[in-house]
């Protein structure tokens, strides 16, 4: 389940009575817990909402507080941080995993049980992952699909009674990379900016989000495949000075050639801009773009390019050399053979 389908489900009263959001994307874990918080009155929250650290509290402290009745209201919400048991971590605890599946089997109807499981992957070989997820409600809090971002985009704005135009929505999720934590900081701004129209629209995303490094090295890029080399390395001074480190912003740039190099190959075999698109999980204006950007380039130049820059990354990492004067050398070194 997505968070959107439980806010959907939560507004209809649709309640289930143990929820394991699984996942490390932070700000679905937290909207998670948000929109459950919000389902205990405010007035309620003090006596009937308990959070615990399984990395540091037993277990069995917790079905207790699990099993007991609510405090003047209808419902206890319980909220379990770092199940590190569902993983193939080692911990120095032991847990009552019976006691847990035998709750799980037979919850306290009047009890809200929240287990966040805040990582990459569970342990699925084990017994308690497999009984947990058969009976209770799983939400994905992996880093969402744009599709998913769109979604949760629109819902926000909604909410907002604001209205964003699509080329500013476009605009958004390339600027932050499809980080939705951030997105949701952007959205922040972008909605009391556009408090006067409701309207947010292409010119106010630009002006007020900040360009990702992915993003700014892309048009370094572009930059570069026009040979344009004064600009490049004043693009790349610039990074340099916005405090970006040169291991990152070469790790950006090693990242978009691959693509690049990915794009062209699959050109050559005649995918098209939807497929590839599809294939690269990537944006597909970013697809786009690098169409237009590789036509003119044979895949050994691309292919050069992206060893040179894998070979610039060994030497900022070995030697003491200006990263500045390291990529000027880069450009030197492959202007004549770049087509």
């Amino acid at each position: 389940m997505k968070l959107t389908d439980l806010r959907k489900k939560l507004k209809q009263g649709q309640l289930k009575s143990i929820y394991l959001v699984e996942g490390p994307d932070n700000y679905i874990q937290k909207a998670v817990k948000k929109e459950l918080i919000d389902f205990i009155p405010e007035d309620q929250r003090v006596m009937n909402v308990g959070t615990y650290d399984l990395e540091n509290v037993d277990l069995g402290m917790v079905l207790d507080d699990a099993q007991s009745a609510p405090f003047f209201g209808d419902y206890r919400l319980v909220i379990l941080n770092n199940p590190v048991f569902l993983t193939g971590e080692k911990t120095k605890l032991k847990f009552n995993l019976d006691g847990l599946l035998s709750y799980i089997k037979n919850p306290e109807p009047t009890t809200i049980m929240l287990i966040a499981a805040k990582y990459e992957k569970l342990d699925g070989r084990k017994k308690t992952v497999k009984d947990l997820k058969k009976i209770v409600e799983v939400i994905d809090a992996n880093s969402p699909k744009e599709s998913d971002t769109r979604k949760i985009i629109q819902q926000y704005v909604d909410e907002k009674r604001t209205e964003i135009d699509s080329d500013a929505l476009d605009e958004l999720i390339l600027r932050t990379d499809n980080d939705l934590a951030q997105i949701i900081n952007e959205l922040q701004k972008l909605t009391v900016y556009a408090s006067g129209t409701k309207k947010i629209d292409l010119n106010a995303v630009q002006k007020l989000v900040p360009k990702s490094l992915n993003q700014n090295v892309f048009d370094l890029i572009n930059v570069l495949m026009q040979e344009n080399l004064r600009k490049s390395i004043d693009d790349y001074s610039v990074l340099l000075l916005n405090q970006e480190q040169p291991l990152r912003i070469n790790a950006a740039l090693v990242s978009q050639f691959r693509l690049l190099l990915q794009v062209k190959i699959l050109m050559e075999r005649g995918f098209s801009q939807g497929k590839l698109a599809q294939e690269l999980k990537a944006h597909p204006y970013r697809i786009k773009l690098a169409m237009q950007s590789v036509r003119q380039f044979n895949i050994q130049s691309l292919e050069n390019a992206y060893m040179g820059l894998v070979d610039l990354e060994e030497q900022l990492k070995t030697t003491q050399r200006d990263p500045k004067e390291l990529f000027e050398l880069f450009l030197v070194k492959f202007k004549n053979g770049w087509k």
